[in-house]
């Protein structure tokens, strides 16, 4: 369990917090481009950290992720006009570029200085992939973008399913990517099939291997299979905010896909999750991911939430068709979990098993992490140079039945093409 201080630390996110400082280091996913469409498009809002921000996209392309309320009597920007390289305020036409520089203040006189006094509050954008990255950081921190293969891989090895918002804190739906012996419950039924349905039942619990390295936390989680051999799955924590999980297509009987989730603060009480599915040795066949886009409105609104009780079918519950009467794909069936814990879980009266030990050692990674800010050093995962980046040569992944007269590590080629590690 996390003592009351403990929570509070690691929860909440806003400007000036140790966690939010902590964030705030790194590029974090903030939208997909598609919410972007073109040029000039229409600005949304996005609420990042607790801070309320505009993206657009300008003229040229370019991404801006800027503070919602205009330098000159605090408008909303959200209803400026994108045009002509910059978005403008429709109440006395100040013009801001996607750095947040003050392009132009018509309603002042030319001999005004203004515009070269006021910087507007702007984040850099990094877009790859279909994801749209921001960093929210001291400027003369800023690492480098980090070689992962959702990054580096070619645009049609990447493919973002989905994502969704969770009104909870974030620290919750991390943990749930990180539980691994909850699908065997939550996500089990009937008709499954396949050897991780086999092996990953709620009547042959396994044992955990916790690694902790350079970018985050690894746990090997191992099921009893025949012949003395078990089943292993791994479930990876990436710094700041991912997870690589081995679901996916295999090619030539080797795993090939995998799926990320992506957990970004919205502020202490909601999350956006993104879900990115990988495949790294060929482009992505979106139709053989599993997707979510009937459990959402035309408009993007979740059709299962907390106030219809996810829709809960008792009957299936009953039948054990779908064990959690919830029949919808797992990140509904996650949610109904991590957003009945409440906006922040009260983790203090809590009561950890011996298979919570992922959960506790990525606790322990971001307490060390933010201990580790506060003292001067950096935090986890982060390199400012090429000399000086951070290797992901030993993010591996796994999901396959092998013997136990190995070291896993040393069976990783044999049933997977290679590492995570992606390649500039």
């Amino acid at each position: 369990m996390l003592s009351t201080e403990e929570n509070e630390l690691l929860c909440r996110v806003g400007p000036g917090t140790p966690m939010g400082k902590l964030f705030r280091r790194y590029w974090l996913p903030a939208l997909t481009s598609s919410e972007l469409t073109e040029p000039d498009c229409a600005p949304i809002r996005l609420r990042l950290l607790g801070e309320d921000l505009i993206a657009f996209r300008d003229t040229s392309g370019k991404v801006g992720l800027v503070g919602e309320k205009c330098s000159h009597r605090r408008a909303s920007l959200f209803y400026g006009r994108n045009e002509e390289g910059g978005l403008r305020c429709i109440y006395h036409g100040w013009k801001y570029d996607v750095a947040g520089n003050i392009l132009e203040t018509p309603v002042e006189p030319p001999s005004s200085m203004i515009k070269h006094h006021v910087k507007h509050r702007a984040y850099p954008c990094h877009e790859v992939n279909g994801l749209i990255y921001a960093y929210m950081g001291p400027k003369e921190e800023m690492p480098r973008i980090p070689d992962l293969p959702w990054m580096t891989l070619p645009a049609d090895h990447v493919y973002v399913r989905q994502k969704m918002v969770n009104e909870c804190n974030w620290l919750q739906t991390q943990e749930g990517n990180v539980d691994s012996t909850h699908s065997g419950f939550l996500h089990a039924r009937a008709n499954q099939q396949g050897a991780v349905r086999r092996y990953r039942t709620q009547n042959n619990p396994p044992t955990l291997d916790i690694e902790q390295t350079s970018w985050g936390v690894r746990a090997i989680v191992s099921y009893p299979a025949e012949d003395g051999k078990v089943f292993i799955r791994t479930n990876t924590f990436v710094m700041p905010v991912y997870t690589a999980l081995p679901n996916g297509p295999s090619v030539d009987g080797k795993l090939d896909g995998f799926n990320v989730n992506t957990e970004v603060p919205i502020d202490d009480y909601s999350t956006r999750r993104f879900f990115i599915s990988i495949q790294r040795s060929r482009p992505i066949d979106a139709a053989e991911w599993d997707g979510t886009s009937e459990y959402f409105a035309a408009d993007g609104t979740r059709l299962l939430t907390r106030a219809n009780d996810y829709r809960i079918d008792r009957e299936k519950q009953r039948s054990k068709a779908v064990y959690s009467g919830i029949d919808a794909s797992a990140p509904f069936q996650d949610a109904a979990m991590t957003e009945t814990m409440g906006g922040i879980s009260d983790r203090e009266n809590e009561h950890l098993g011996v298979t919570d030990t992922q959960v506790v050692a990525l606790r322990r990674f971001y307490l060390d992490a933010l201990q580790a800010l506060q003292q001067g050093g950096r935090p986890p995962g982060l390199a400012r140079s090429a000399e000086a980046d951070v290797s992901y040569e030993d993010l591996y992944l796994a999901s396959a039945i092998i013997s136990t007269d190995r070291d896993w590590k040393s069976q990783i080629p044999e049933v997977t093409t290679h590492t995570l590690a992606g390649v500039r």
